[in-house]
């Protein structure tokens, strides 16, 4: 049987004292803290109480030596007697950062440059009997990367330091316009031992369903090591998604690679987050025999689901489509853009990853977009996808920059892509492998990428191109052919933002010309993979890293925590075009995740509305940039560092829902309407259109029924009235008379509307159930307590006669602060339910 050992407590630590020979420096005995694998510097020095938290108030400033050192990790350990019966014995270290050197027992084993390759190491002859004494030289990534920028020359990159294109690194470590600067080493992943005679090292299962999804074929490889060492057999059972063995196999092993064919009938297929069907998932154990003795065992998990990404010609317009189809249906793809969770990745849980997929789900979202300026992500949030059914697309870890393509180079980025393959392609969830982000954009602008040239891209301006259209490409279809692969995102083929094709990145709000947010309509894309605008932080995040004297929005520690250049005067433009100016901090916090509700609303509704069905998919996706943060930030996150939602959250979760009503002035006296229904149902439906007042009187009221066909958008009518005053237009769908969908129209901007006092009302009905309740029209009413709850809705439009029940799971005898529009500024009230 194989023996592992995991090598986690008792490491040590200390700075490298450059004025001292290095075998001198690790013999010290003063100057070593104890260390927590996996870990990084950064959290060891703050177990030890050697650094302030880099993430309060200003602390980040006072931290930068950190990056900029070598350090010294060293760790004793004895073999297990058990240990020396097996012939191989392998030192495993799943995580290096980044820049290491490492010896065992005084001989150097191995020199690492790159975080995210995994590496394994024969030590059987140098480890020994008894005492063992592993050492490990981390030099500062920062300093080796100006070395290597030295050496092959400035590249330019956006975003922070330039030296990064060169260290395969995480690149969003060296700051980004949402997070810190703060250069990470040390052993991020798990350092263990494994003794064994053979030992299985991968299975992949590809499953292939039939066109018609009745049947399913599922090729099994296994890769083995050490397979002529003994007369081996392997045993393979594929158990089914309730965990009945459905089929078994036994091979004699006459090679390293083992495959084997089992074929479904009915197969049970993994289906996205919201649609009718589940997540079913399916097992293959594989068990190494030598004899009946079992050597070593095995087990993966997968899915069985058809996958196709569609770019097909459109009905009346040009280019293509870029439709996921699963299982013979196209997806409308509704989510976000994910960045890593922490600075410090290793403080990210199961627990953590957890929250923020469930948070995904909850606010309907069915894809994630892994960044590629982050990290590979740990199984379990992989694992998450697969149970709750959220769709990932992932991208290869290079962002914003023009890498290079030197050999050396090249060599690390196959190894790390072919581990990342191997590791990740058996998860049901993963469906598109990305290139790359944003590097065809920087190249586009700097007039570096001719789409026609097809010679030697190492030799042009745009390196890159090797690893992007030709290394990533043949490693995915050698390693994982049942997935799509694009060369970047964004990519339209000669322009990296043409509308027609391909995916897109939709900046021209709040980036570039800083167009309104009422105008997103006129900036989609056939896949819209990100967008955004900033909020800030709920007062609970803010206060936790804004020291007492700061705690206002125009302190220079507020400002110092919003990381995109000039990004407090970009919001104070959008806030200046649309609402009354803040009086304090409170109000500041409101008007700034209204802002970035209503925005990333007008986004959701007009590109969902393009949705139009088979033949006219002329906008297939919307990732909203960002779900998370990796530390408290005034940023573009729909939820702050600490996990709470802002207002966005809600605009978004009641946009991304299946069904939903939207609403558009076609004219100062005329509205249109229409609806969205991404199920695969057809719904009958009440529809309900009213004209109110700001005073609460209802002008126009109509009812009508409508039919709105399964997976698209439906043009319903328009709505003529007569202007005579300052209104607000509803519509709502009734489903048996209960309203099940609703959306309201202002006009706008909001700072112009001499809104009443709603007069809001707040009753308790039962546990923690309330009832709301107002007299007067309410634009984005948003409700917080003094206590941790989670609202079912939130920042709400409210409308006389219309009271709605929400859920405030956690109130207890909480007070509630309710903040709204009104009276030319900010109402702000409490109340006890």
């Amino acid at each position: 049987m194989k023996e592992f050992l995991t090598l986690s407590a008792g490491w040590q630590f200390k700075q490298r004292d450059q004025s001292m020979q290095l075998e001198e420096d690790f013999n010290l005995l003063e100057g070593w803290n104890p260390t927590s694998v996996p870990g990084c510097i950064h959290t060891d020095l703050l177990g030890a109480d050697l650094i302030p938290d880099p993430f309060y108030g200003m602390n980040e400033q006072e931290v930068q030596w950190v990056g900029e050192s070598d350090w010294l990790y060293r760790y004793f350990f004895t073999i297990p007697d058990e240990f020396e019966k097996r012939p191989a014995l392998d030192l495993c270290f799943d995580g290096l950062d980044t820049f290491a050197t490492i010896w065992l027992n005084g001989k150097e084993i191995l020199t690492t440059a790159n975080m995210f390759v995994p590496y394994r190491v024969p030590i059987r002859g140098i480890a020994k009997v008894g005492h063992n004494e592993l050492r490990i030289l981390f030099e500062s990534a920062l300093r080796r990367g100006k070395e290597l920028e030295q050496q092959y020359g400035k590249r330019a990159a956006w975003n922070t330091d330039t030296s990064r294109v060169y260290v395969r690194k995480a690149q969003y470590h060296y700051g980004w316009d949402w997070g810190p600067t703060l250069i990470t080493a040390g052993i991020w992943r798990e350092v263990r031992l494994e003794a064994y005679n053979a030992r299985i090292d991968n299975i992949f299962c590809p499953a292939e369903v039939s066109e018609d999804l009745k049947s399913a074929t599922v090729p099994v490889s296994v890769e083995i090591v050490n397979a002529s060492s003994l007369p081996l057999s392997l045993n393979l059972i594929l158990f089914d998604h309730y965990g009945i063995a459905i089929s078994e196999a036994t091979i004699p092993i006459s090679d390293s690679k083992i495959n084997q064919i089992f074929e479904i009938s009915d197969p049970l297929l993994w289906e996205p987050s919201g649609r009718l069907g589940a997540q079913p998932q399916y097992r293959v154990e594989a068990r190494l025999l030598y004899g009946e003795k079992e050597l070593d065992n095995k087990a993966c998990k997968f899915g069985i689901r058809r996958l196709r990404l569609l770019q097909n010609p459109l009905e009346g317009e040009e280019g293509s489509s870029f439709t996921f189809e699963v299982n013979n249906m196209p997806v409308f793809c509704r989510g976000a853009n994910w960045i890593p969770a922490d600075s410090f990745t290793t403080r990210v849980t199961r627990e953590n990853y957890e929250s923020w997929l469930q948070l995904a789900v909850t606010a309907n979202m069915n894809m994630l977009r892994i960044w590629g300026g982050g990290i590979y992500e740990e199984e379990a949030f992989y694992d998450l996808c697969d149970e709750l059914g959220i769709m990932v697309w992932q991208d290869f870890m290079f962002a914003c920059g023009i890498y290079p393509a030197h050999p050396e180079f090249l060599k690390s980025v196959k190894v790390e892509a072919e581990a990342t393959l191997r590791r990740l392609r058996n998860h049901p969830c993963l469906v598109l492998w990305n290139g790359n982000n944003e590097d065809y954009s920087i190249a586009q602008s700097l007039g570096v990428y001719d789409v026609n040239f097809e010679g030697d891209f190492t030799a042009t301006a745009f390196p890159a191109r090797e690893i992007y259209e030709r290394l990533l490409p043949e490693s995915c279809a050698r390693l994982d052919p049942t997935r799509p692969y694009r060369p970047g995102s964004p990519y339209g083929g000669a322009d990296a933002d043409d509308p027609t094709q391909g995916d897109r990145h939709t900046w021209e709000i709040w980036h570039k010309q800083m167009a309104k947010y009422q105008d997103y309509r006129k900036f989609e894309g056939r896949f819209v993979s990100e967008f955004g605008m900033q909020g800030s932080p709920t007062l609970e995040t803010l206060v936790s890293f804004l020291p007492p004297g700061e705690l206002h929005h125009q302190s220079r520690t507020y400002e110092f925590h919003n990381k995109a250049p000039d990004g407090y005067r970009r919001l104070a433009v959008y806030l200046s075009d649309n609402l009354p100016t803040p009086a304090n901090l409170e109000e500041y916090i409101y008007a700034t995740q209204f802002i970035q509700a209503e925005a990333l609303k007008y986004a959701v509704m007009d590109w969902k509305r393009r949705w139009q069905g088979k033949g006219k998919e002329y906008v297939s996706g919307v990732l909203v940039w960002q779900l998370n943060d990796c530390y408290p930030a005034i940023s573009w996150a729909i939820a702050d560092y600490l996990g709470k939602p802002k207002a966005a959250f809600y605009t978004l979760k009641r946009a991304f829902n299946h069904l939903a009503i939207g609403l558009d002035w076609a004219s100062k006296n005329k509205a249109t309407y229409w609806a969205t229904n991404t199920d695969s149902r057809e719904r009958n439906l009440t529809l309900e259109l009213k004209v109110i007042s700001l005073e609460g009187k209802e002008l126009v009221s109509n009812r009508s029924e409508v039919t709105i066909p399964a997976n698209c958008a439906t043009e319903l009518d328009e709505l003529e009235f007569e202007a005579v005053e300052p209104l607000v237009i509803v519509a709502a769908l009734l489903d048996n008379g209960e309203i099940v969908r609703c959306a309201s129209l202002w006009q706008e901007p909001f700072k112009y509307l001499a809104l009443p006092d709603p007069r809001l009302k707040i009753t308790r009905l039962e546990g923690e159930v309330l009832l709301l309740e107002v007299k007067k029209p309410v634009k984005g009413l948003w409700l917080s307590a003094d206590v941790e709850v989670q609202w079912s809705d939130n920042f709400l439009d409210l409308m006389p006669d219309d009271p709605q029940v929400i859920v405030a799971s956690g109130l207890g005898e909480g007070t509630i602060t309710a903040c709204c529009l009104a009276k030319g500024g900010y109402i702000i009230k409490k109340f006890t339910a």
